[in-house]
């Protein structure tokens, strides 16, 4: 049965004190950890089919060399000890799949897995013969495994490095005796103290396991690109390079969720561009289309920006419709009730009246613009998705019939 440790004080407190993240991650932030959650999920399914495979392999090689007479050779400490090795790997794979949660928070935990399992296949090869075993041709998947684990390429070269310097070493215990060397059916023992035989074999899988890892981190890389690359062509609008109407309402609801687990407040802000219809009429679509990217870099002047690896948006500035935008801030009230501790931002009102000015002082080529604002916060002013752009729709609309040019509050 799995313990859950997810919501425990002292997970919470390790979490804010070695976690990737802080204890309350934003909507950007448990995204990444999702995918994160993902990745170590899948390769634990790959580490059971590899552990699989590995037991069809043994019980196979088992039946031929008890049926060749060479089953003698086999000493029973060495099973032993492979039986342990592989009883260890399930254990821990086992933690991984129960845990994998809880365990995609902290920094090095891909590191550490991978690590293991490098020191799993190390052993594999020590106790099938060293120098003359072919599982070195293992640590090719793990640095495979590295390449989609690992974010960062230079952390999937040093694995590379690791299994590569690691080969080296045990072959260096075998050569000195400091590991006796294991006898196996089929291989000249004389190979594992054979001087050239060991420097040709540990410069052969440190090759190619250097390759396998310069190749690998620079595919995930490109692959990883290209993901993000097709996940903004689907969230963000063309014109502007403001995220789009759909992703305005995901990130509401991403944020209510967000906001009740953790017991958060955050606001919407609407706007209209006024009289943008016969600024149109005016000067034209090429024009409009101008005022509107000008306006929308106003925005993002504005908006809040994480300059993590990787870099993302903690206010969510969106383009709702024509000449309407949306502006979703996490953490924010709606007037000066508390602060946001990672910002010079007080509060909705103040933020949306600053986007207000900065909006009027605009000069497109001698022509002035301004801007409506309707404001609503969660949970004040709505509870669901539908309630708090409503509330500020609202307000946006007195804001339109009250003059113009200014910031309404939902009320």
């Amino acid at each position: 049965m799995r313990v859950r440790i997810e919501g425990t004080a002292w997970f919470k407190s390790l979490i804010k004190h070695a976690g990737i993240f802080r204890d309350t991650p934003t909507t950007n932030e448990l995204e990444m950890l999702a995918e994160i959650q993902a990745r170590l999920r899948l390769v634990v399914k790959t580490r059971w089919i590899l552990l699989l495979l590995l037991i069809i392999y043994g019980f196979y090689a088992g039946v031929f060399y008890y049926f060749s007479g060479n089953s003698n050779s086999l000493i029973s400490s060495q099973m032993m000890v492979l039986a342990g090795s592989l009883a260890a790997v399930v254990a821990y794979n086992l933690f991984y799949q129960l845990y994998y949660r809880e365990l995609s928070h902290f920094l090095f935990v891909n590191h550490i897995q991978i690590l293991l399992d490098i020191l799993f296949v190390t052993i594999l090869i020590h106790f099938s013969g060293g120098a003359a075993s072919w599982f070195w041709t293992v640590y090719l998947i793990l640095t495979l495994e590295a390449s989609f684990l690992l974010e960062r390429k230079e952390d999937v070269w040093l694995i590379g490095a690791a299994g590569g310097l690691i080969y080296g070493a045990l072959l260096t215990l075998e050569y000195y005796d400091i590991l006796s060397p294991i006898r196996m059916p089929f291989i000249n023992p004389a190979l594992q103290h054979d001087f050239v035989y060991e420097m040709l074999m540990w410069f052969w899988v440190s090759i190619m396991n250097a390759t396998v890892a310069i190749i690998g981190a620079f595919l995930m890389e490109g692959i990883r690109e290209r993901e993000r690359f097709l996940k903004l062509m689907v969230i963000k609008d063309q014109l502007t390079n403001l995220y789009n109407r759909s992703y305005f309402f995901k990130t509401i609801n991403n944020e209510i969720q967000r906001s009740l687990r953790y017991n958060h407040v955050f606001s919407v802000i609407l706007l209209d561009l006024d009289n943008f219809k016969e600024y149109n009429d005016t000067y034209g679509h090429l024009e409009g289309d101008r005022l509107l990217k000008s306006v929308a870099q106003v925005f993002r002047n504005n908006v809040r920006r994480s300059e993590t690896d990787p870099p993302y948006d903690v206010d969510v500035p969106c383009r709702y419709g024509g000449e309407e935008f949306g502006i979703i801030l996490p953490e924010t009230p709606l007037t000066a009730t508390g602060t946001d501790s990672r910002s010079s931002i007080i509060n909705a009102s103040t933020f949306a009246e600053r986007i207000r000015k900065d909006v009027a002082a605009l000069d497109i080529d001698g022509q002035k613009i301004t801007v409506s604002v309707g404001v609503a916060a969660f949970p004040i002013n709505g509870m669901t998705t539908d309630d708090l752009v409503k509330a500020a729709d609202d307000a946006l609309y007195r804001a339109k019939k009250t003059g113009k040019n200014r910031v309404e509050l939902a009320q």
